[in-house]
């Protein structure tokens, strides 16, 4: 069973905006034990609100994607202008072979960029990976797929 969430659109007027300037909406980091689900929710929302410092909380540090995710020029935090009509499927074993231990999480979103680094804007669907660290649900990664 999908979940479907919609996020406010975070448009912002002009491109020149992107990146610096952007008017940042807080949001609200998902609790301890939340789930794979909670984690993807609250991480879209902070994406929506172009709130880096409550989306770092979601991400394992030790990714090897950790650093482009908030620092580089195609980041969704730099980059996005806006994400909406968010749909956040139910956890899937990833391959680790064990649903306590790692998880898959296709998500389908709609996005518009300043730059186009990432192909064109619109539909998009992609897997966030996520991983058991310390008892806490965090992201390690996501792809297309």
């Amino acid at each position: 069973m999908a979940l479907f969430l919609v996020l406010p659109g975070g448009a912002v007027a002009g491109c020149s905006a992107c990146g610096e300037g952007v008017e940042v909406r807080r949001a609200e980091p998902p609790a301890a034990g939340a789930s794979p689900v909670e984690v993807v929710r609250a991480y879209f929302d902070a994406l929506a609100g172009h709130d880096k410092e409550t989306g770092r909380l979601m991400w394992d540090t030790t990714s090897p994607q950790y650093e482009a995710e908030f620092t580089g020029p195609a980041s969704s935090f730099t980059n996005w202008i806006s994400v909406t009509d968010v749909e956040i499927g139910e956890p899937e074993v990833e391959n680790c072979g064990d649903i306590d231990k790692c998880v898959r999480v296709r998500v389908s979103y709609v996005f518009e960029q300043c730059e186009f680094y990432t192909g064109d804007d619109g539909d998009y669907s992609e897997r966030f990976f996520l991983d058991r660290v310390g008892g806490r649900w965090l992201i390690n990664g996501h792809g297309q797929g």
